[in-house]
């Protein structure tokens, strides 16, 4: 079995606020790839400070991939109105990454570690294995 962690967990173990093995003992020391959709929206963020960090863990952590994208890419889309009939008004690219990443997890059965509480409402219609950090 593996793990891959949200944004919400990498941006604070890169900056430091979270400590690595704080995540990983929340995952029971799975081994940890990395999402693409994730490598995304690290690269897509990052200052010019921080992108030597995202850009060593982008290139040290092995992808976790879905067995098909399309898939995944068409679930989301069929998913997404019934989850969050009111996506629109909430910012519909987060919530379709969101929804690829619980894809992604549930497709491939690796755990997902979040800090985002509404993947909750997403695991309703998405069975997949969830553990969401409680940061103070």
């Amino acid at each position: 079995m593996i793990a891959f962690f949200d944004t919400s967990i990498h941006i604070p173990v890169l900056s430091g606020a979270l400590s690595l093995d704080t995540a990983l003992q929340e995952i029971n020391l799975l081994p940890v790839r990395l999402s693409p959709v994730v490598a995304s929206e690290l690269l897509r963020g990052v200052t010019d400070t921080g992108r030597r960090k995202v850009e060593t863990l982008v290139r040290q952590l092995l992808p976790v991939d879905p067995p098909s994208w399309r898939r995944c890419w068409y679930d989301t889309g069929r998913l997404l109105p019934r989850i969050f009939p009111d996506h629109e008004e909430v910012g519909l690219a987060r919530l379709q990454n969101d929804c690829l990443l619980a894809l992604t997890a549930r497709y491939t059965g690796a755990v997902f570690l979040t800090a985002d509480g509404h993947f909750n409402t997403i695991r309703r219609y998405v069975p997949f294995q969830l553990r969401v950090l409680r940061q103070s």
